[in-house]
Formats: C-alpha cells, structure tokens, sequence
C-alpha cells in the first residue's frame, strides 16, 4: 500500500541529507514524499540543533494520527545513546542511496559522506560517541549526479582512511569536479603525500583545517609548513576553525587566532558556547579584512572591550 511521507527540516543551513536520502528510499518504494504533503501516514522531522529540539518535538502536535520520527543530532544525548535518531530508525539501505536531489531544485553540487565515524574521540564532538570509529562509506560516485561539477563532503575525518581518500580523490580528479569538505581537516595527520594530493584538487572555496586545541601547536605549525611547501597560499586558499569557549581561557583563544595570522593563514573562531569576548573575537576575526587590516588589541579598545594579551 502507497505511503504518505512528510518531511520537516527544522534547522538545517545547507540541504538535508539524510531527508533526501529518506526521499529516495521511499520512492523507491512507490511512496509519495514530500516537504509538503499533506494526511501523511509518516512524518520525519529533522534537527541538527539541540537548541532547537523542542520546537521538532512540538512538530508531534500537528500530527496525531501519522507516526512521527524524531531524528539528527538535535536529539542526540551521549548519555542516553538509545534516544531515536535517523541512524537507529532507518535500516541501512535508506542511509546507502543515492541522495534525492530533486527536494532542493536549486541545489547544484553532490552531497554525502565518504567515511562515517572518527578514531578519535574529541569531548567537545559527538562524532566518535554516535557513529563510532572511522570506516568507509559510501564512493562519491554512489551519489554524484553527472549534472553537478561540484562535490560537498561531510566526512569528519576525510584522510584518516588512506586508500580510500586517494580512491575517491582519483574520481574527483578524472572527473574535473570542484571539491568542498565542511567540516575542518586534521592537519595533525597531514603528510606531504596528502598536501600533494590536495594541492592537485580544485577546490570549491577556502580549504579548512581545525585548531581546536592549544596543546596541539607544534603539530599545527608542522601541518602550515607542509602546506606551505606543498605550494598552497595560506592567505588566500587556506583556513583554520578555532573551537573556543570549551576548555580553553580567552588569552589562549586570542593566541591561536594571532598565531595562525603570524603564519600567514587565516582564523575562524567556532563559538563552542558564547560570551562577550568570543562573539568579539569571532566579529574580528571571521572577517578577514578585519583580521588582516588591524590587530585584536586596537579592534576591542574601539570598542572598549577588557584588555586580553596573547603571550
């Protein structure tokens, strides 16, 4: 019997992924899916914000006689893992299709993951916690759309899986698409091999690394020097996530942000939770003809900010 399925993106900032893998499954299936459906039998609701999960669950209201699904990290707790999430809800041929496109018919580029997980186990990140260690996905070719030239990736950990990350870069390459990764690389594991390979890629944007700790500074200059060799311009082409906010204090937060500018690279502060300096912080610093045109110091006494020195 045909199902009605009706989809809700509560939060999400780019196209939903796993509302369109949902889409194609159910089509598949002879189902009619939708943003717009009405009297349907399921409704997905999709949250990325924990912020925001009240509002999803409130979605439950609207529809009393359809079976609601409540999914995406918003609703993840790492302390009560078995909370329902699309991962738990849906069996594993929904999570493998090819993406249904069609549900943004604006969007222009592929969109998936080549590896899930992530060996490492960062507090501030539910990744390793919620999908486990690093293993490969899906092949970009299982979702590339021959319409689109360009390839967005959600991988958290994209090179972490060597052979799989040539292997897929390879088709990117043979293929002449434009790459975009969103979450930051792990410089900490940079190779010269692995800056060579990035270096042939065309890129969709600035290419982003993390520096989410201040322990980590040796390895981070280590990666900027590979970079740098391997023949990027760091200035223009190349930027780093700073995580602040978490477990850090606010002259470090400034060091990392003025530490990568000395390096001739570029900072963008990731607000773990906010205060007035981060958001400050952030202002300067996310706009790069701030960053580079004046330094934090006269950026805050022009805005009467307490004095924070990086030493």
């Amino acid at each position: 019997m045909t199902q009605r399925i009706r989809l809700v993106d509560i939060d999400s900032k780019i196209p939903n992924l796993a509302l369109m893998q949902i889409s194609s499954y159910y089509k598949k299936l002879g189902d009619v899916v939708g943003f717009d459906v009405e009297n349907p039998d399921i409704v997905y609701v999709s949250c990325i914000f924990d912020k925001n999960a009240s509002q999803a669950r409130g979605i439950q209201s609207l529809y009393p006689h359809a079976e609601v699904i409540l999914g995406g990290s918003g609703f993840y707790d790492k302390n009560n893992p078995t909370n329902p999430n699309f991962q738990r809800k849906l069996p594993i041929q929904a999570r493998m299709v090819k993406p249904d496109y069609s549900l943004y018919p604006k969007m222009d580029y592929d969109l998936g993951f080549t590896t899930r997980g992530c060996f490492r186990s960062c507090p501030f990140c539910i990744v390793r916690a919620k999908e486990g260690s690093i293993k490969k996905w899906q092949h970009i070719s299982e979702f590339h759309d021959p319409k689109h030239k360009t390839v967005h990736l959600l991988d958290n950990n994209i090179y972490a899986v060597h052979d799989w990350f040539f292997e897929n870069t390879d088709y990117v390459l043979e293929n002449n698409l434009k790459l975009r990764v969103l979450p930051g690389f792990d410089i900490r594991i940079l190779t010269e091999e692995i800056a060579d390979r990035l270096k042939q890629i065309k890129w969709d944007g600035m290419i982003n690394f993390a520096w989410d700790c201040i322990g980590d500074e040796k390895s981070i200059l280590s990666g900027i020097a590979i970079l740098k060799q391997a023949g990027f311009d760091l200035k223009h082409h190349v930027g780093f996530y700073v995580l602040v906010e978490f477990d850090s204090t606010h002259e470090q937060d400034l060091y990392r942000c003025q530490k990568l500018k000395e390096a001739g690279t570029n900072a963008f502060v990731m607000q773990y939770k906010e205060s007035p300096f981060s958001r400050h912080l952030a202002r300067w610093a996310n706009k790069r003809e701030l960053f580079w045109s004046i330094d934090f110091s006269e950026y805050s006494r022009a805005r009467h900010l307490p004095e924070v020195n990086a030493q």
